[in-house]
């Protein structure tokens, strides 16, 4: 076997435990994370934005959960991807999975109370139903 159909396998390995890991975490999350992430969904960029920042900032998050969105921009904006770019369809298929696992994780390990009052605020400022 060539070095570079190692890395393949590799990388398609990773990409599996990766959409295994996603599908887990949206099937064993509850109905209300489950309502949260479709208003969250709702948002606009620049809202899905501001929520982040919003996250990011709070103090009354635990540390390792406000890392999650530095860490995913360090990621996308890494040339390295987990497969690169040029293979067609998988070398967009890892970034995006990257998000929704990085995305569910946030969401998950933020304390409702909290998604929920920087969410009710985001709605309100632009206009967003709950």
């Amino acid at each position: 076997m060539q070095w570079w159909q190692i890395i393949l396998l590799g990388a398609v390995a990773l990409l599996a435990v990766l959409v295994i890991g996603g599908f887990v975490l949206w099937r064993t999350a509850s109905p209300q994370t489950r309502a949260l992430a479709r208003r969250v969904e709702r948002l606009p960029w620049r809202a899905k934005l501001g929520l982040a920042k919003a996250l990011v900032l709070d103090g009354r998050i635990p540390l390792f959960v406000r890392a999650i969105p530095p860490a995913l921009v360090l990621y996308l904006a890494m040339p390295l991807d987990i497969v690169p770019d040029f293979v067609p369809v998988l070398g967009q298929l890892d970034d995006v999975l990257v998000v929704a696992v990085s995305v569910g994780l946030m969401l998950r390990l933020t304390p409702l109370p909290i998604l929920e009052a920087h969410l009710s605020t985001l709605e309100g400022r632009y206009g967003v139903e709950s």
